[in-house]
């Protein structure tokens, strides 16, 4: 999927030009209104880094391939087949015959070649970790062959958005790409953009032509609330049908509403501070360029107790980063290995390094005496757990004698400081995409100054990642991810804090089709490919009535006779396919909602899926900005 750290924030204006001035659809429409706590900043595909955004543009746009709903397997998206001319080389994809973008124009083979071909030349932030060797060349109008200039294990899967030619041709060149602000609202996937308003609003409007068959839902409203517990508030009113990053602490509060089912979901999730460990352009404190110092901060750090208190036990403290939503790429780090939490150790690692306190003030200095060490840490004013995390890491470091200033940034502004390189510590999180290589390649030098935003290089860390980048034996090449994921913890400068789920909660008495992605254990919106919108439908709508595929046996129903909560397990295991790439409001209180139907609910189910320690590696919550959600990431 995504995160966070892609982009500026381009949107700036409240609604583009020749779209109506409110939101609110026609008194007919069947309108699904979904709540969320974290604003977009571009809707630029890209450019763009953040959860909302990704949500977006995986129902406006659709790649040659997609991901199946089920397991992340890859599966016909704009192609209707493929044929293997050379494994892991070449392929030749035909698409589906009569496909129309939302303006009526054709989808050609042309419109893949141009979105590959030129994504590549002009290197396009979120594209090029995908195509940097690959090379499109058409075919006729419907078949198009891809080649890779070396082997890819992620072919024949190709998940970049699909771009119409005839829209984005105009804004493609390295002067203006970045900067063009993604509203057209021309798509190939259910629903396009209709209706923007800066951090209030996005109104999505069924595709007539997409290819699949036109949605039963009419218009989708994201509604931004910059307060998660109006949100909650919200959803117990009615006044929206569905809510994307809920608040730990509201399931205990939701558990007995009649109507409203929450659904704890994991996708490869994680939140972590990091260090500033080598933007020597940014004057980070010498400090953090210690590894030595670094290590004995990881000591300092609680995990699981900050995990506990913040998460309620629905998340998992992590061991170290999670680069995909398939477990099968994490690797296991032996316990003497890890970084246990014990201050007394930070102490006296602290000590032996030379980093003492020489003035009695209670605070460290340099080796040889000096001022005192004060880490400059960046507060993410929109997670919500931002301010809590800044006070947690200011409250450990100064157990250890050193010095913490903290300063509030919204995630645009954070984008900035983490690119400049002035800060120390940071507090963030991230949404892996199925592929491990885009949050692998977020640790090259490449990325530095960009989505590396921890600033780290390490030369074998380089070294693996181009070998797996082209490593076409799955068995092999998760051996040198393991491997990736073993330096980069043991360096100490990205500190995986936890695995973070998406907690999301529908309302039962409204809408029904909702699929969890992956099977059993994921979310039922904001997810990998978001298949839920397509498939929806009203409670009591009439037989016959469905969405553009029948639901699979993992949808959530939409409301049943269950009484209170339930809990659901989920598997102990279970392999993603083998293909992975990446693709990935203020309100009224008096606001009444138009969607869904009647229907009688019963009490709230909590999906709470319990998952053992390998298989929880968390999802994009609100407050994880789907980081570098570029082409990420989530992102």
């Amino acid at each position: 999927m995504s995160r966070r750290l892609l982009g500026t924030g381009l949107l700036v204006g409240a609604v583009f030009a020749g779209i109506s001035a409110t939101p609110a659809a026609a008194q007919d429409d069947v309108t699904l209104i979904v709540g969320l706590t974290q604003p977009w900043e571009t809707l630029n595909p890209v450019v763009g880094f953040a959860v909302p955004e990704y949500e977006v543009w995986n129902i406006q746009y659709t790649g040659l391939t997609t991901r199946s709903a089920d397991d992340f397997s890859a599966e016909p998206g704009l192609a209707e087949s493929w044929v293997e001319n050379e494994p892991g080389l070449s392929y030749t994809y035909t698409l589906r015959e009569g496909l129309l973008w939302s303006d009526g124009e054709p989808i050609t083979a042309e419109d893949v070649a141009w979105n590959i071909n030129t994504s590549r030349d002009q290197e396009w932030s979120n594209y090029i970790s995908t195509v940097t060797n690959l090379t499109a060349e058409v075919v006729d109008d419907r078949t198009v062959t891809v080649t890779s200039s070396v082997p890819d294990p992620r072919l024949p899967a190709v998940e970049i958005y699909v771009l119409p030619k005839h829209v984005w041709e105009a804004q493609a060149s390295p002067e203006t790409i970045d900067s063009y602000d993604g509203l057209d609202g021309v798509g190939s996937g259910p629903f396009t953009i209709s209706d923007y308003r800066s951090e209030e609003s996005l109104t999505m409007t069924a595709n007539e032509n997409y290819y699949d068959g036109r949605p039963v839902i009419d218009t989708i409203i994201f509604r931004y609330f910059s307060n998660p517990d109006a949100m909650v508030a919200a959803l117990q009113r009615g006044e929206i049908d569905a809510a994307q990053g809920l608040p730990a602490s509201s399931v205990s509060q939701l558990e007995g509403e009649e109507n409203i089912e929450v659904v704890v979901g994991f996708q490869g999730g994680f939140d972590e501070i990091a260090f500033n460990a080598g933007a020597v352009e940014g004057q980070p404190h010498p400090a953090v360029l210690d590894f030595g110092f670094r290590t004995a901060l990881n000591h300092a750090i609680d995990k699981a107790g900050a995990t506990e208190d913040l998460w309620f036990g629905l998340a998992e403290s992590a061991t170290t980063i999670s680069v995909s939503a398939d477990p099968k790429w994490i690797p296991e780090i032996p316990e003497d290995e890890l970084f246990a939490y014990d201050p007394d150790v930070a102490i006296s690692m602290l000590d032996d390094l030379g980093y003492v306190d020489t003035n009695g003030d209670g605070f460290r200095e340099m080796p040889g005496g000096g001022d005192n060490i004060v880490l400059r840490h960046a507060v993410n004013t929109d997670s919500d757990l931002g301010g809590a995390m800044g006070e947690l890491f200011s409250g450990w470091m100064n157990a250890v004698g050193i010095d913490v200033e903290l300063s509030a940034y919204d995630q645009d502004q954070l984008f900035g400081v983490i690119v400049d390189g002035t800060y120390d510590t940071f507090y963030w999180g991230w949404v892996p995409f199925v592929d491990p290589d885009p949050m692998l390649s977020y640790f090259t030098e490449a990325e530095l100054y960009n989505y590396n935003d921890a600033n780290w290089t390490n030369a074998r860390f380089e070294e693996l990642y181009l070998e797996q980048k082209e490593e076409v034996d799955v068995d092999r090449r998760i051996e040198i991810v393991h491997e990736m994921v073993r330096i980069l913890h043991d360096d100490a400068a990205y500190v995986a804090l936890w695995y973070s789920p998406d907690i999301q909660a529908v309302r039962t008495d409204r809408f029904e089709g909702y699929v969890r992605q992956p099977a059993d254990i994921g979310p039922v919106i904001f997810s990998q490919s978001s298949p839920s919108y397509a498939l929806l439908q009203p409670v009591g709508a009439d037989e016959g009535t469905t969405g553009t595929t029948d639901s699979t046996d993992d949808t959530v129903e939409g409301s049943g006779d269950e009484a209170g909560a339930g809990t659901t397990a989920a598997p102990t295991d279970g392999d993603a396919s083998d293909t992975d790439t990446d693709t990935g409001t203020g309100t009224d209180d008096d606001g009444e909602s138009d969607g869904g139907g009647d229907g009688d609910g019963d009490n709230t189910t909590v999906i709470l899926i319990v998952v053992i320690a390998v298989l929880v590696v968390g999802a994009g919550v609100a407050l994880v900005l789907k980081r570098k959600g570029s082409a990420d990431d989530r992102e």
